[in-house]
């Protein structure tokens, strides 16, 4: 049975779902705009509180910068539409699993959402991936046993384009 509870899983079992990695414009800008702020730290003079706070700041952004070129984020795409996916992983009580099921398999994520467990270490889960639009909503039900989650039911697909 498939599991597509990681990205990479996914992108595997559907063809029309894309990992990319995301821009790195703004950690470029970010990069420059902390090596600027360090030049300019050390050149206040009198002013040390402004000094401290650019050398702060110069610092931060260049950690984000660096990192961010470095390890770009990645993100999912639906080919057909050119949307983002985003992940949802809900929890629930074992007793709910006919009712999530039955709301899996009809699409409805309104009905997934309300029936959620407030308990955040119930052992049912939903991991659905949607597009804004909802043209693709891909999700499974799994278990959790210890140390891993199985799936319950194969990857459910709704698509409206």
């Amino acid at each position: 049975m498939n599991n597509i509870l990681n990205k990479e899983e996914l992108c595997r079992n559907f063809s029309d779902v894309e990992m990319r990695s995301g821009s790195r414009m703004l950690p470029a800008i970010a990069t420059l705009v902390g090596i600027i702020f360090l030049v300019w730290s050390s050149n206040v003079g009198d002013a040390e509180n402004l000094g401290a706070a650019l050398l702060v700041v110069a610092i931060a952004l260049l950690a984000f910068g660096v990192v961010k070129l470095i390890r770009p984020s990645r993100e999912l795409v639906y080919m057909a539409t050119g949307e983002k996916v985003v992940r949802n992983f809900v929890s629930y009580e074992q007793e709910m699993r006919q009712g999530v099921e039955e709301a899996l398999k009809a699409g409805d994520l309104e009905r997934l959402h309300s029936l959620a467990s407030k308990n955040s270490s119930a052992p049912l889960v939903t991991v659905t991936y949607v597009t804004r639009s909802g043209s693709l909503l891909i999700g499974q039900m799994l278990h959790y046993v210890p140390y891993e989650y199985q799936p319950l039911t194969e990857p459910i697909v709704h698509r409206t384009k």
